[in-house]
């Protein structure tokens, strides 16, 4: 077994990880419900299909990071960084984003219903297919090639409530 390898496919939602590093890990198909990695280094590990819904990932650094399929729903990742990571297909419904860093993020066919996306940085992002239904896009920051991925709906919505960059 590929040392990596160990938080793979586990129940995982008890675990306490303040001495676990978690960068590069894969945590893939697992349960982390409700877990608590608030502030921590998490770049370039692979979270996919992994049932994150209620964890507080608050100001997480989750550069590179794969969580394309993840169950989200509610979990709070506001103020997290968030560079390029693959949330393909993410459940984000109520999902906490309030200034969070978005940057070149693949957000494609991702449910953010009802998420909190206020004060965040949506540049370069891409949301092609995303599900943005009663979305709070307060003071969000946008591009054109954002703009360009979002529905007509969240478009107007976005214009409305957003900042063009």
């Amino acid at each position: 077994m590929n040392p990596s390898d160990v938080f793979r496919k586990r129940n995982l939602s008890k675990v306490n990880f303040d001495y676990e590093d978690l960068i590069g890990r894969d945590l893939s198909d697992s349960n982390m419900k409700g877990v608590v990695l608030k502030n921590r280094d998490i770049h370039n590990a692979d979270l996919s299909c992994t049932d994150l819904s209620g964890a507080d990932l608050s100001g997480a650094i989750l550069f590179y990071v794969k969580l394309r399929g993840s169950d989200m729903r509610r979990i709070d990742i506001s103020n997290a960084k968030l560079w390029d990571a693959e949330l393909y297909g993410a459940n984000m419904q109520d999902a906490d984003i309030r200034g969070a860093d978005l940057f070149y993020a693949d957000l494609r066919n991702a449910d953010l219903s009802g998420a909190n996306l206020e004060g965040v940085n949506m540049r370069n992002a891409n949301f092609e297919g995303a599900i943005l239904t009663s979305a709070n896009f307060t003071d969000a920051n946008y591009d054109s090639n954002t703009l360009d991925t979002v529905s007509d709906y969240a478009k107007i919505q976005l214009k409305k409530q957003g900042k063009p960059w």
